[in-house]
Order: structure tokens, then C-alpha cells, then sequence
């Protein structure tokens, strides 16, 4: 009897293991993740925004409605709302897959 309970509470710990190491590992790729899309859209709005921007809405910038520049800290603005969405979305997606 002891021993069979030992058993199952191997198990469990096992499974446990097993599942804290899969969580783990899942919240270091989207740790990554999130951290590679904020450099790279950090890069890209900064300074193509003054390349394309003026190009596209020549009026707008005259009018002073869309600004010619970004400020660094408008960039790491939108930078942070485009990793958090780029970062996560993986892994939502994942989890829409897994529940059906």
C-alpha cells in the first residue's frame, strides 16, 4: 500500500515537473519574442517614419496633423504596443489551437 502511494506521488511530481518546465520554457520564448519585435519596430519607426511619412502625407505634415519626425520616446511608444502584440500573439494563437 505505502509503496503504491509512492508511486503516484512520483508521478505526480513528474507531471508537475514536466508541466513548470513547459510554462517555463513558453514564457521565456515569449519573453524573447516581445523583446525582439521591440528592438527591431523600436529601429524601424524611428527612422523610417521621417523616410516615409513626409512621402505619403505631404499635406498633413505641412498642416502639422502628422509630425515629420519622431521623438525617441514617441518610437519606444509605439514600439511597446507593437511588441506586446507582436510578442504575445504566438502564443495566443497556440492556446486557441490547443483548446480546440
Amino acid at each position: 500500500m505505502e509503496e503504491s502511494r509512492d508511486d503516484v506521488q512520483k508521478e505526480m511530481e513528474k507531471e508537475i515537473e514536466q508541466k513548470v518546465e513547459k510554462g517555463v520554457s513558453t514564457g521565456i520564448a515569449i519573453l524573447i519574442s516581445v523583446l525582439i519585435v521591440f528592438v527591431i519596430s523600436l529601429v524601424v519607426f524611428k527612422f523610417v517614419w521621417a523616410w516615409v511619412v513626409p512621402d505619403l502625407f505631404p499635406g498633413a505634415v505641412e498642416q502639422g496633423l502628422i509630425v515629420a519626425d519622431l521623438t525617441w520616446l514617441t518610437a519606444l511608444k509605439l514600439a511597446v504596443f507593437v511588441a506586446v502584440l507582436g510578442g504575445f500573439s504566438p502564443a495566443i494563437s497556440e492556446a486557441f489551437k490547443q483548446r480546440v
